[in-house]
């Protein structure tokens, strides 16, 4: 009888080789059923994620990098200054002088000239050095007339004024004697001494206008002026009247000129007369006062002065 064996394990049938291959070939069937299921979903995820991306609007950065900076303030402009003296035009009296250095305004006179019979209204104008009369004088004009007053402005005007002697603050006169060019001016007469009191008037004249036509005339008769106020000074000019000799005149020899109706006495201590001499008309008369002399008187015999 054949033996039965109950308790053996059973033993697990190997596959075939091909059930094996049939194995394989249905897992990677699945595999590919599953991934053609599954592609379609993932691509609508990921369209659906471009177009929330693309239709989406940016949020601002809020980073202090990005933000706008504020525009900045336009600064003044400043005030127009063509002198660059720090004073701006519209309150500095002389825009285009640093040194702001006073001017006169031009000045205005009436003159009589040639070329017009009622006369000409003529102009004086500033210039760097003092005023321009270079309008004037080529009129030649033999007189003018100050249209309106004059104040003393400039420092050419002030000393002027000083040399002047004037007390009344007006420089008019000077301005109508710088104007005018006559012919007849008795300062520009040859051999013209200005007398103690016109030459501080020509002097300050030519301050006034150091150019003028007769500017040289002028100067020359201020030289003369001048030699004769240091012989009055010295006592050797003098005119009519009765002087101490060795106080009031000093003793010498002196000449006049041109007399009519000369008269003159030396005198002693006791007032009688030493000598004495009387002339109707004389182109020239000479008296010799001694230092012994106690006075010597003249009347209507003009200047004397030291013979020559």
């Amino acid at each position: 009888m054949a033996r039965r064996h109950h308790d053996a394990i059973p033993s697990t049938p190997v596959p075939s080789s091909s059930h094996a291959e049939s194995r394989r070939h249905l897992s990677r069937s699945a595999g590919i059923l599953l991934a053609t299921l599954l592609l379609p979903t993932f691509a609508l995820t990921a369209c659906g994620d471009d177009r929330k991306a693309a239709g989406s609007t940016p949020t601002p950065s809020t980073s202090p990098s990005a933000s706008a900076s504020p525009s900045p303030t336009p600064s003044p402009t400043p005030p127009t200054d063509r002198d660059h003296d720090g004073i701006p035009d519209s309150s500095d009296t002389y825009p285009d002088d640093p040194k702001n250095i006073p001017q006169q305004a031009p000045i205005n006179l009436q003159c009589e000239t040639n070329n017009e019979s009622g006369g000409s209204l003529l102009t004086v104008f500033p210039g760097k050095d003092g005023p321009d009369f270079t309008e004037v004088w080529a009129a030649r004009p033999s007189s003018c007339d100050i249209v309106g007053a004059v104040t003393i402005v400039t420092s050419v005007e002030k000393q002027a004024y000083k040399i002047s002697k004037y007390d009344d603050q007006d420089i008019s006169s000077l301005y109508e004697i710088c104007a005018a060019v006559d012919p007849d001016d008795v300062y520009a007469e040859a051999g013209f001494a200005a007398s103690s009191e016109q030459i501080p008037e020509i002097n300050a004249a030519l301050t006034l206008c150091p150019k003028h036509p007769y500017a040289k005339k002028w100067r020359q008769a201020v030289q003369r002026g001048q030699a004769d106020a240091d012989l009055e000074a010295q006592g050797r000019l003098f005119g009519s009247g009765t002087y101490r000799v060795g106080k009031e005149i000093k003793p010498g020899t002196y000449v006049t000129h041109d007399v009519d109706g000369c008269y003159w006495e030396r005198q002693n201590g006791s007032g009688n007369i030493i000598d004495n001499y009387f002339t109707n008309g004389a182109r020239r008369v000479q008296v010799t006062i001694r230092s012994s002399d106690y006075a010597f008187h003249s009347e209507n015999c003009g200047e004397w002065r030291p013979a020559r």
